[in-house]
């Protein structure tokens, strides 16, 4: 037989099948060693020690409790007792057994017996009736025979009577045995029920606590294979079924793995350990069972963010809120950034980013104070103007008008103020366009001074006249500072000459609302500036700054006091001369964007220097995106420069330009390089002057920059989350619609509206101690007495055409005591009716139209009614203001006008507010005079026959008819307040 012909050798295939095969077990067992070995579990086996030990100490904490209870103690001493009479009485329950076996063996023969014998005695019966019925001849012997049965039967119903009897006592007995000691073993039971779960919990988890069979099935099922069976660590996940993501091209339920290691993170205990044990803050808003966000609904990674299949640290993409903590997790976690997954955890600082795209509608966000401060800032710095967001989609420009801006300032101060407004006025929101880091060099510097130039020469030949009235007095500025302090300017402005420390909140930015006050002096003219306070809309018909409906007297008085504040450092400031050249150079710039180098050098020699001025300064407005702010004629119909922002932190990281800057590639470190030096990007490049950056810098500190930074990584699309998205319900429109118009005319700056605003307190206190001769202790006790109303319940109080009137012109006073005063907005008859609606939506008065109440009272009515108002019963005249009439008592206790309670208040209101004004007003200082906890019995007895309901009612009544009745006997004229 010839040699094989093959291409292989078969031992060599031997060798290498035995090779790879030990190798692809090799391979198995470390896949198989490497899951078992994930962070994961270690994370959950020191998770369950920490349980057990929790366990522990809980389970000592009951039982010292249970010992220190004497309830408890005499518990045990009454189980004591029962057991040893169970012992005494009891333990013969066998014999008692058999005996009650004995006496039902007896009462079944007595039965049978019974039954037999009455079976003859029926049978006897009816031979001896049918005998003596029809004379038969035997009729005696069946009598006899009756007679004889009959005895029998009686005497074995009585044995089975007795039988049953003593069965019954028997059965009793046993009934009884233990009965007592059963009960009190049930007490027990229910006592010590805290305590037998913590022993149940130690019993599956703690293997102290284990027989040596369950010790021993547990280790075997957690090893390396048999685990898969049935592990006792696993990953835990939250199944989102209304949530999908993109997996393999297809939309699937979301999967958030991140219980896996946060183990603890819905369980209150574990408040003090650290992470991944640690709970989440704040679990009556996020993530407890009872909050708006339960975790088995909303998962994790919907507000996080983040990978959320991962079970590895690095896996589910978390990200370090500093390069410290990032070094510390490098040595700790081994940490990587993933660099391709599009949606990285928020950082720990940027939490809050995550309640904006469930929550892009509410004005603030209620429960995200760092989200809602960023939002506050874009508003307030105005963001929005140069940059699309839908969420400040049509909101006014944020900026002054400057249609008529020759008849404000001069020109020598818009030049200084354009090229440093920060050196006018130190926290301006108006932004730095020059000497910035792209265009502070010598070159860039000459060429800023002719831009500004050519902007101010346009904005001044295009400017409107504006006719101011002389001052018709003289003003004093003594009364004008107390004026000031008192009628609620402090609500919108400050007057801060020097910077402060004070970390940004939104309330504070509330304040900031109008510019800071001081060195208007240098300013504008005193002129221009009384014209401003007696008619804001004269100068700019859609001002936010309201009328304030002061007397010429009060106007010239604040004028006076304003005026004199000046700022001569900056008047003093050098302004350059034109230069032609330069402005040449700017203006042929702009011309060869439409024309050839030739054409643009014909057209430019052609130009004179007033035509020069006007066609760079229109350019120039336009690339920098002036408009945007503030109304500028020729620019009505411009559109924003800036990119749109609405979805911004859903683009890709690759998306974004970080240049040859040295930061971390990450979106939050790329918006805080951008909003601390917007120019910066530049760095290195080559560009030409129109090519540059021109994103102003606002100067912004830390804790503003990192609060915008929030508000900007929650612009994202929300498609992925709209099963989570606020439902977007009537009721809910008409709130945001609300809430928008309230923090565009800043109400919250005076009022408290749904429990957030007030910002005017601190400013009141302060009138108080220095111009009321108030101490500070005096002044802050107060202070809520002379502030603009809480706005609580306005829906369900007032009546909506009363409210609907009033803010459109605010002149009846409802508490002529106050020097703050309602100003007149320049609402139109949407802004209105959109208010309106807003405080009924947020009371839950949807429907204003009711039946009309019977308001008519008799004669036994109206006096009880006018008993009750008197000062004999309730005193309402001590506090309340009727008609003219003021109050009895001290002016922090004084309350709103009645006279005025029939236009104003819904009767409905009126009831539940006199019946318990704490339970509509909490903290309000109105008394009340019915007892909630016995209503019945806490009425006067000896009006109405006690009748609290009917004594409601009539005082009520007698409220809606004072202004019928002219304030009968309550409201004698009197002098107003000073």
């Amino acid at each position: 037989m010839g040699k094989d012909e093959r291409h292989y050798n078969i031992n060599k295939l031997n060798i290498v099948f035995a090779v790879v095969s030990v190798v692809l077990l090799l391979t198995l067992m470390g896949v198989f060693m490497d899951d078992y070995d994930r962070d994961w579990k270690d994370y959950q086996r020191q998770f369950r020690s920490i349980e057990i030990e929790k366990a522990r100490v809980k389970l000592d904490k009951e039982n010292i409790e249970l010992s220190q209870q004497t309830e408890y103690e005499e518990l045990e001493a009454k189980i004591s007792a029962a057991k040893q009479a169970y012992k005494d009485k009891c333990q013969s329950q066998t014999e008692l057994q058999a005996q009650i076996e004995e006496a039902n063996a007896k009462l079944t023969l007595v039965e049978q017996d019974y039954k037999f014998r009455k079976a003859e005695y029926d049978a006897a019966k009816y031979r001896f009736e049918h005998g003596e019925a029809y004379h038969e001849h035997d009729v005696d012997q069946y009598r006899e025979a009756f007679q004889s049965l009959d005895q029998q039967v009686t005497k074995l119903a009585l044995d089975v009577e007795e039988a049953k009897t003593a069965l019954k006592s028997k059965q009793r007995m046993m009934d009884n045995c233990g009965a007592q000691l059963a009960q009190l073993e049930r007490d027990e039971r229910q006592m010590t029920a805290r305590q037998s779960i913590l022993v149940r919990q130690l019993d599956s988890i703690d293997p102290n606590a284990m027989s040596l069979t369950n010790q021993f099935a547990n280790m075997v099922r957690d090893l390396p294979i048999l685990e898969l069976a049935n592990p006792r660590n696993k990953v835990e996940q939250i199944v989102l079924k209304d949530v999908t993501e993109d997996v393999n091209f297809m939309n699937v339920p979301r999967v958030d793995r991140c219980t896996t290691c946060h183990l603890g993170i819905t369980n209150p205990d574990y408040v003090n350990e650290a992470q991944p044990f640690t709970t989440h803050p704040n679990l009556e808003l996020y993530v407890g069972k009872n909050s708006p966000h339960p975790l088995e609904e909303f998962g994790c990674t919907v507000c996080h963010a983040g990978r959320p299949r991962g079970t590895s640290f690095n896996g589910a993409v978390h990200v370090p809120s500093s390069p410290q903590q990032k070094k510390e997790w490098e040595g700790k976690y081994g940490y990587h950034q993933m660099e391709l997954w599009e949606e990285p955890m928020l950082p720990l600082p940027y939490t809050e980013a995550g309640c904006y795209k469930c929550h892009s509608g509410e004005f603030p966000v209620k429960g995200a104070e760092k989200l809602s401060t960023g939002l506050a800032m874009i508003e307030t710095a105005g963001c929005y103007a140069c940059h699309e967001i839908e969420r400040y989609k049509d909101w006014p420009k944020p900026g002054p008008n400057l249609t008529k801006l020759a008849g404000k300032i001069d020109k020598e101060w818009g030049w200084r103020w354009i090229n440093d407004p920060h050196s006018f006025r130190h926290n301006t929101m108006m932004p730095s366009y020059f000497n910035q880091s792209n265009n502070s060099d010598v070159v860039s510097k000459k060429r800023s001074d002719q831009e500004i130039h050519a902007i101010l020469h346009y904005l001044f030949e295009n400017a409107q006249p504006y006719p101011n009235d002389r001052l018709p007095i003289k003003g004093d500025p003594a009364r004008g500072e107390e004026l000031v302090a008192s009628v609620g300017c402090y609500a919108c402005h400050q007057i801060q000459p020097e910077k402060g420390d004070e970390m940004v909140t939104v309330n504070g930015l509330r304040r900031r609302f109008g510019p800071n006050l001081i060195n208007i002096g240098t300013k504008t003219s005193a002129r221009w500036l009384y014209n401003w306070l007696k008619d804001p809309n004269s100068y700019h018909s859609d001002t936010a700054m309201p009328n304030l409906r002061l007397t010429d007297q009060e106007a010239a008085d604040i004028t006076s006091f304003l005026i004199q504040d000046k700022n001569n450092a900056f008047s003093q400031q050098p302004v350059p001369a034109v230069n032609v050249n330069v402005l040449n150079d700017i203006v042929l710039g702009f011309l060869k964007r439409a024309d050839t180098d030739q054409g643009a050098r014909n057209t430019l020699a052609g130009m004179k220097l007033e035509q020069k001025l006007e066609f760079a300064g229109e350019k120039l407005i336009g690339q920098y995106g002036c408009f945007s702010c503030h109304n500028i004629k020729g620019f009505d119909n411009a559109k924003p420069i800036g990119v749109a922002l609405s979805e911004e932190s859903s683009k890709s990281l690759h998306k974004f330009d970080f240049g040859f800057l040295h930061i971390e590639h990450s979106k939050h470190a790329w918006y805080t390089q951008k909003l601390k030096d917007p120019r910066s990007f530049d760095k290195g490049k080559i560009k030409a002057p129109d090519e540059k950056l021109r994103m102003p810098n606002f100067n912004l500190k830390n804790d503003e920059v990192e609060a915008i930074v929030t508000a900007l990584l929650g612009f994202v699309d929300d498609s992925q989350v709209q099963a989570k998205v606020k439902p977007r319900t009537s009721e809910n429109l008409a709130k945001e619609q609300g809430q928008e118009l309230v923090a565009q005319f800043n109400c919250r700056g005076c009022h408290m509206v749904e429990g957030q605003g007030g910002s005017i307190h601190d400013s009141v206190e302060k009138w108080l101690v220095d111009f009321e001769e108030k101490t500070d202790n005096e002044a802050a006790k107060v202070r809520d007495s002379f502030s603009p109303p809480n706005l609580h319940g306005v829906g369900r109080k007032l009546n909506p055409e009363w409210l609907f009137n009033f803010l459109h012109e605010p002149k009846q006073k409802v508490r002529p005591w106050l020097r703050v005063r309602m100003p007149t907005f320049n609402f139109n008859v949407a802004h209105l009716n959109t208010l309106v609606k807003y405080f009924q939506t947020v009371d839950g008065d949807n429907f204003p139209l009711k039946m009309d109440v019977e308001t008519g009272l008799t004669d036994k009515e109206h006096e009880a009614a006018a008993k009750l108002f008197s000062e004999d019963y309730f005193g309402c005249t001590q506090c309340h203001v009727v008609g003219n009439k003021l109050p009895t008592g001290s002016q922090d206790s004084w309350a709103p006008n009645l006279a005025l309670a029939k236009t104003r208040l819904q009767p409905e209101w009126l009831i539940e507010w006199i019946k318990n004004p704490s339970k509509l007003m909490p903290g309000t200082k109105m008394p009340t005079f019915f007892d909630p906890e016995n209503y019945d019995t806490s009425g006067p007895e000896d009006l109405l026959d006690g009748n609290e309901n009917e004594q409601i009612r009539v005082l009520r009544n007698f409220l809606l008819t004072l202004s019928e009745e002219q304030q009968r006997d309550v409201a004698a004229p009197v002098p107003e307040t000073p």
